[in-house]
C-alpha cells in the first residue's frame, strides 16, 4: 500500500522554498482554488494542508469541495490563514483546525478573513505587500507583555489597525496608525523589533510550519479523513457533481469530458451504451435488484412508479417515457461509470477527437477579430439543431428523443457539446454530400 503524502496550499503566508527545506517530501501546491481537490493526485490516505487561497481574481474552494476532499479519505486541515477560518466553520464536519490563528478565530477575536488577508504578488513567491492584522495581535499582546502597552488597550489598537483596509496595512502605514492613534511608544517598540527579526511577530508563518509538521505525522499514523455531523444532511448537490465532472473533463490527451461528448454526438449506437450504463448504475446502488438482463432498470421502475398506469402500449413508447423520466448526470470521477460510458470507443475514436480539437483550434486561429468571432458562435442555435440532425440522421422532430436517448439532457447541452466538433462535422457532412452527388 503506498504511503499517503502532506499536500501543502499556500502562498504568502511562507516561502514554499522554506517549507520543502524543512519538509522535502511534501507536495507544495500554490494557494487553495476552485477545483483543487477534485485533482486525482489527491488520494484517500493523504492529508491536505490549506494555509492561503485567492479570492477577488480567482474562485476560491467552496465548502463542498472540502466536504468532497474528506469523504474521499483525506485528512484536511486548515491552518494560519484562510484555512484557519475554514477549519472554524468545517470543524463540525470533519475539517482539522490547528494552530494560534484557529484558536483566536474560536475564541471570537477574529470573525472574518480580513484578519488574515494580505496584498500580494500575483506570482510565485507571492511576496507581501501589507501587514496581517493577526501578526499585529501578535505584535501587541508581546508588547503588553513587556510593559509597552497596557494589556486593557490591546483590543483598542487592534481596533485602530482594524479600521485601515487591509491592502493598504503596510508597515509604514501601521507605524502611522500607531502613531496618530496616541501609542507612538509601541510605534518605536514595534520598528525596533521588526527591524532586528522581521519574522518576530509571524504568527502566520509559523502556524503554517505546524501545521505540516502535525498532517505529517497524520499521514504516517495512517490516518483517513470522514466526514461527521452530516448526517441525512444531502450536501452532495448537482452543483458538486458539475464541479467534479468539469474538472475531471479536463484530464488526460485528449480530454476525458471531450472524449464522451464525441461518443455522445458522433457513435451512431450510442443511445444502446447509455441504456447499458443506465442499467448497470442502478444495479451497483440497488444490488437487491432483480430481472431479466437489460430490463431491469426500466421493470423495476415501471412497477416502483406505476407506470404500467400509464397509456403506453408499446415497448419504444416506454423507452421514450424512461429517457424523459431519468437522465442523470455521471460522475466521471468513478472509474466505473468512465468505463461504461465509453465502452464503445476505439483508438480510432481518440484519434479522432484529437483531429477534430485540432481542426477547430486551426480554425479559431485563422479567424480572429470581427469577421472570426469566438469559435463558439460559428453556429448559431438553430443552425446547431439542424446539424445535430443531419449527424444523427433524423427528422427534426426527433431531436428531443434522440439527444435524451444519448444521455444530453436538454438541446443546450447537444448544442454546447457539439460545439468543439463543429469544424470537422460541418467538413464531414460536406464529404458526405460530395459522395452522394
Amino acid at each position: 500500500m503506498t504511503e499517503g503524502r502532506v499536500h501543502v496550499y499556500v502562498g504568502p503566508t511562507c516561502p514554499a522554498s522554506e517549507i520543502l527545506q524543512r519538509f522535502p517530501d511534501v507536495v507544495m501546491h500554490p494557494p487553495a482554488s476552485h477545483g483543487d481537490f477534485f485533482s486525482s493526485e489527491i488520494r484517500s490516505g493523504d492529508a491536505a494542508v490549506v494555509v492561503d487561497g485567492f479570492y477577488h481574481h480567482r474562485l476560491g474552494l467552496r465548502h463542498k469541495e472540502y466536504l468532497h476532499a474528506l469523504d474521499r479519505g483525506v485528512s484536511v486541515i486548515g491552518a494560519a490563514s484562510i484555512g484557519a477560518l475554514r477549519a472554524l466553520e468545517l470543524d463540525a464536519f470533519g475539517m482539522r483546525g490547528l494552530g494560534v490563528v484557529y484558536e483566536l478565530y474560536r475564541a471570537g477575536v477574529f470573525d472574518g478573513d480580513d484578519a488574515v488577508a494580505v496584498a500580494h504578488e500575483d506570482e510565485a513567491p507571492y511576496s507581501t505587500l501589507s501587514v496581517p492584522l493577526v501578526n499585529l495581535y501578535t505584535a501587541a499582546k508581546a508588547a503588553s507583555a513587556v510593559g509597552v502597552l497596557r494589556e486593557r488597550d490591546v483590543d483598542e489598537v487592534i481596533s485602530a489597525l482594524r479600521s485601515e483596509y487591509y491592502p493598504s496595512r503596510t508597515q509604514q502605514r501601521v507605524l502611522h496608525i500607531m502613531r496618530r492613534a496616541g501609542w507612538p511608544d509601541l510605534a518605536d517598540w514595534y520598528e525596533r523589533q521588526v527591524a532586528d527579526d522581521p519574522l518576530v511577530f509571524d504568527q502566520k508563518r509559523r502556524d503554517c510550519l505546524s501545521a505540516v509538521d502535525a498532517a505529517r505525522h497524520l499521514v504516517a499514523a495512517g490516518a483517513v479523513g470522514r466526514v461527521t455531523g452530516a448526517e441525512g444532511a444531502d450536501w452532495k448537490t448537482m452543483f458538486l457533481r458539475t464541479w467534479g465532472n468539469h474538472f475531471a473533463g479536463l484530464t488526460g490527451t485528449p480530454p476525458l469530458g471531450r472524449r464522451l461528448a464525441y461518443q455522445q454526438i458522433f457513435n451512431p449506437h450510442y443511445a444502446r451504451v447509455w441504456e447499458r450504463y443506465l442499467e448497470e448504475t442502478y444495479r451497483r446502488d440497488h444490488p437487491g435488484l432483480t430481472g431479466r438482463p437489460g430490463h431491469g432498470l426500466e421493470d423495476s421502475l415501471s412497477k416502483k412508479i406505476g407506470v404500467h398506469e400509464f397509456p403506453l402500449q408499446a415497448v419504444q413508447a416506454k423507452k421514450d417515457w424512461l429517457y424523459d423520466f431519468l437522465c442523470p448526470m455521471p460522475d466521471l470521477s468513478d472509474p466505473f461509470e468512465v468505463e461504461l460510458l465509453l465502452s464503445a470507443e476505439e483508438p480510432s475514436d481518440v484519434e479522432a477527437v484529437a483531429r477534430h480539437l485540432r481542426q477547430t483550434q486551426e480554425f479559431s486561429s485563422r479567424n480572429t477579430g470581427p469577421a472570426g468571432g469566438e469559435i463558439s458562435t460559428v453556429l448559431a442555435e438553430d443552425a446547431s439543431k439542424i446539424l445535430l440532425c443531419k449527424i444523427w440522421r433524423i427528422p427534426s422532430e426527433e431531436l428531443s428523443r434522440e439527444y435524451r436517448s444519448r444521455g444530453i439532457p436538454n438541446i443546450k447541452t447537444a448544442v454546447r457539446m457539439l460545439q468543439p466538433f463543429i469544424v470537422g462535422a460541418i467538413r464531414e457532412q460536406r464529404h458526405l454530400r460530395a459522395e452522394s452527388a
